[in-house]
């Protein structure tokens, strides 16, 4: 028997395959710092919204199961990325690779506690964004997606760029300073996911109007146990 998917089905791996590589280039990227506007940010917020945006469309046509499942798949990933890094770093240069020893390492070193600050931040900020995400839905009665997208933001983007930052800067910098850049990074990520919240409008546009596929319904997740049917077969 051949094997297929649905409509619904592929359009939730393809939402899922660019939250992962989106989520590891940030992680991968996140060592860098550059000064805009005089501010001090990672090169990782430049990336990273793409992943919380995706969130809050998972999550609106997926419900809080179907984004829980894509974190999991997302932290499995990372820590496999991790892990494929490492091995990497191990493995003897010969005389004539094209990329100097010394720059592979500087590039992939990533420090053990940037790892687990990422790691941390990152799980802990998802469970908040899909769960605040899930209750202004409910509340609104599933009207306004602008306000449960930036609202779910506003909300997780605190805990991930505090871990992240504290975890990174705490002992290297004074708390002001990484305040400061803490602070920095938060309010930029919120102006991105505004700019950003535009898209969450298309791609409700494309999957339910001109795909046929229904937003997963408000409240508390009465079909928890089968994900919700598709009006429209692939």
């Amino acid at each position: 028997m051949p094997f297929t998917l649905d409509l619904r089905e592929q359009i939730y791996v393809a939402l899922v395959g660019v939250f992962v590589t989106s989520l590891i280039v940030a992680d991968l990227v996140a060592g860098k710092y550059f000064v805009m506007a005089g501010y001090e940010m990672s090169a990782g917020t430049v990336t990273f919204p793409v992943a919380f945006i995706l969130t809050d469309i998972v999550n609106e046509y997926y419900g809080k199961r179907g984004a829980r499942f894509m974190t999991g798949v997302g932290m499995a990933m990372l820590v496999l990325a991790f892990l494929l890094i490492a091995m990497a770093r191990v493995l003897p240069p010969s005389p004539g690779t094209f990329i100097p020893e010394d720059s592979f390492q500087a590039v992939f070193g990533m420090a053990p506690r940037l790892i687990f600050a990422s790691l941390t931040a990152y799980l802990i900020s998802q469970i908040v964004d899909i769960h605040t995400f899930a209750t202004f839905k409910r509340i609104t009665e599933s009207k306004h997606l602008w306000a449960r997208a930036i609202g779910s933001t506003l909300i997780s983007q605190i805990v991930d760029t505090a871990v992240v930052t504290f975890g990174v800067m705490v002992g290297s910098r004074g708390f002001g300073e990484i305040a400061s850049v803490a602070a920095t990074q938060y309010f930029y990520k919120i102006l991105v996911a505004i700019a950003l919240t535009p898209l969450c409008y298309i791609a409700h546009d494309v999957i339910t109007r001109r795909l046929g596929i229904d937003p997963h319904p408000h409240g508390d997740e009465p079909d928890e146990a089968k994900p919700a049917a598709s009006t429209k077969d692939g």
